[in-house]
């Protein structure tokens, strides 16, 4: 596959990539990812400033499938990780498809896939790779190249089960459940943003060499993900239980029974675990035996949840919220999506934003990051499969030269 001797020109600029003063403006990342991991990446560039172009293959993203529900027809699953891009449409598998593909590979300052290498070696994928030394890849990965799971297909579920995820999750009554979002995915996509970013970093510190190769393996990110758990067993030798909403190394760190509704209780500080205690009007469990250190709470965690409901129980959950603000102890209800939405954190701010379809607005999630106390803006809705096609092939046939 030849590069185009000036890349660069062969890149379309997307207007609403111009003159936003985002931190990434000016860079172009190329998003040849599906499903969720990989797009998550690129939309984190894109709202950061990056102008990216999504290849899709015939068919598109799966992702697009992933409905009901959907909106004007589009899944509202596609729509939560695709803004801010556009969609061409280019197979891959032929001659013609792999040109347009390296030519906008070549102008890009940073690639991201999410191929098996298998796909990757029979798209010519690896080889474009190694033929653009510019260029920051990064390979969204299903387990770290070598390995014997590195070529066998991953998806959040089945990495939240080989990594432990579900092990810890759940109750002894439940058995092992999984996360209620997809949490695997989403820390390989954020794991996959933060090596693009240092690879775009590194080239700017040091252009005379090669660009960097980044991969963000779904599996290894997953298990980095377990952060204490993973310690406990390493460095103590502890295999953690099912313990539901319990934590393994602090207590109380949990969701309580009220009179009426769960109240969660996060006590991380010794100084919190006296104010609980103030606020419950019980000073003298500050000096009990069973409770005066954390270390002890963790031993007797069954009794002091028998002493703590014993006492929350005779209040609804609202009441009991002004007392432990006051003594500056970490508290909340557990909200159903309609309640989160509707607190005044979210209500009051703008991480809300109206995405423009061509069948109406709907409301959607923003970047939760600000930049110098400003939210970015939603430049680009999810594009529908395909939709800069036309534009995008006839000005990269046309510059390259």
């Amino acid at each position: 596959m030849a590069v185009s001797h000036d890349p660069r020109s062969c890149w379309p600029v997307d207007e609403t990539s111009v003159g936003t003063g985002l931190p990434l403006e000016g860079v172009r990342v190329l998003d040849l990812t599906r499903v969720v991991a990989g797009p998550l990446a690129a939309q984190i560039a894109s709202d950061l400033g990056a102008d990216v172009i999504k290849v899709e293959q015939p068919g598109g993203d799966m992702s697009r499938g992933f409905g009901p529900p959907n909106v004007h027809g589009i899944a509202t699953y596609f729509l939560s990780i695709n803004r801010n891009r556009r969609s061409v449409v280019i197979d891959q598998r032929t001659d013609d498809g792999r040109q347009l593909v390296a030519d906008l590979a070549g102008a890009a300052d940073a690639v991201i896939e999410n191929y098996l290498p298998s796909q990757a070696q029979r798209l010519g994928l690896t080889a474009l790779r190694q033929s653009l030394p510019h260029v920051v890849w990064v390979t969204v990965a299903s387990a770290s190249a070598g390995g014997p799971l590195a070529d066998e297909p991953n998806f959040d579920l089945i990495a939240q089960a080989r990594s432990g995820i579900m092990s810890v999750t759940g109750t002894a009554e439940s058995g092992p459940t999984k996360i209620g979002a997809p949490m695997a995915d989403v820390t390989t996509g954020l794991y996959a943003a933060i090596g693009m970013l240092a690879g775009l970093f590194d080239r700017s510190q040091h252009p005379e060499r090669k660009a960097r190769h980044i991969e963000a393996p779904l599996l290894e990110s997953s298990i980095s993900a377990l952060t204490n758990q993973t310690s406990n067993y390493l460095g103590a030798g502890v295999v953690p239980k099912l313990i539901g909403n319990d934590h393994p190394n602090i207590v109380p760190y949990a969701p309580f029974a009220t009179k009426d509704l769960p109240l969660l209780v996060a006590v991380a500080s010794q100084k919190q675990w006296e104010g609980l205690c103030r606020a419950l009007g019980q000073e003298a469990w500050i000096h009990d035996e069973r409770y005066v250190t954390n270390e002890q709470r963790v031993l007797h965690r069954d009794e002091l949840r028998q002493d703590l409901e014993a006492i929350l129980t005779t209040k609804g959950a609202e009441e009991w919220m002004p007392a432990m603000v006051a003594h500056e102890v970490p508290c909340s209800p557990i909200n159903d999506l309609p309640a989160v939405f509707a607190q005044e954190q979210i209500a009051g701010g703008d991480l809300v934003q109206t995405m423009e379809l061509d069948g109406g607005p709907v409301k959607v999630v923003g970047s939760p990051l600000t930049i110098d106390g400003v939210r970015p803006a939603l430049r680009r809705p999810a594009p529908t499969l395909g939709q800069h096609s036309e534009a995008i092939i006839d000005y990269v046939r046309q510059h390259r030269s």
